[in-house]
């Protein structure tokens, strides 16, 4: 017997939302062992996801947004018993990683893949950073960035999401914009190196990132790299006149926009 668990992400009733669809599923659902577990805060997917594979779980399903799918993939990385297949479901705010893969957008779907033995490999980047003597240590499948992102997803998490994601990811970039300092940055892969201010570095697996921007239209999560875009000491004006054209999944042709390939990247900088 397959053995699923859900983690779900407890903010706006998606549990709710969860239990009424598998209502509507009952004869299909009946054959398969089904946990459900809710978080209450952040860091609780991946307990709660370590725990559920720890249990032998065969299937171990992300449902909320990229956040929740970051934890629970770190969730299963810590566990004991880390050879599980991991997906989700798109309850999120931001669902950005399952338009790079095409992830079902119902349970139903979802429950007909697992049954079907559907799966595929995708790769997962490791992040590794240096404090004095100690390294700490975090998996993510969509996309890692150094810059103003980190500021844009604050203050998302800090805003009523009442108008959508579109609308709360772009007033975010705008409002941080104007109190962000573009920071120095030296970035070493095997091949190459680029030092100066960046804006934001993105090393990309997947290729979309807050909500719905196309910020690495190369990348692709099955082909043992990442896809790297440099956005270096620009404003936001810059952001403006390109938006559209990242939404767009275009190329940019811009003097302060470089885009590069790695497997592997070392970055430092006095700012980190």
């Amino acid at each position: 017997m397959l053995k699923i668990g859900f983690v779900v992400n407890g903010k706006k009733g998606r549990q709710k939302r969860l239990q009424q669809e598998f209502k509507k599923l009952i004869h299909t659902s009946q054959h398969l062992d089904i946990v459900v577990k809710e978080t209450s805060a952040i860091g609780d997917a991946t307990v709660i996801a370590m725990n559920l594979a720890d249990s032998g779980c065969t299937h171990i399903i992300a449902v909320g947004g990229d956040g929740t799918l970051n934890e629970t993939v770190n969730g299963v990385k810590k566990s004991t018993k880390p050879h599980c297949h991991v997906g989700m479901l798109t309850y999120g705010t931001a669902n950005d990683f399952a338009r790079t893969i095409r992830a079902p957008k119902s349970l139903k779907k979802l429950l007909q893949l697992i049954e079907k033995g559907s799966s595929k490999k995708l790769d997962l980047g490791l992040i590794e950073q240096k404090v004095g003597d100690l390294t700490y240590t975090r998996y993510f499948i969509n996309i890692a960035d150094l810059g103003i992102g980190a500021e844009v997803v604050k203050r998302v998490n800090g805003s009523s999401k009442v108008f959508g994601s579109d609308i709360t990811f772009f007033g975010a970039i705008v409002r941080t914009f104007f109190s962000y300092t573009n920071q120095p940055v030296l970035c070493e892969a095997d091949n190459w190196k680029w030092e100066g201010k960046i804006n934001s570095l993105v090393i990309a697996n997947g290729r979309y990132f807050g909500s719905g921007l196309c910020i690495a239209p190369e990348a692709d999560p099955c082909d043992g790299k990442f896809s790297i875009m440099i956005s270096g000491d620009i404003g936001l004006s810059d952001y403006l006149k390109n938006v559209a054209k990242i939404r767009k999944g275009k190329v940019l042709d811009h003097p302060k926009v470089e885009y590069k390939v790695a497997r592997k990247l070392r970055i430092t900088s006095p700012s980190l």
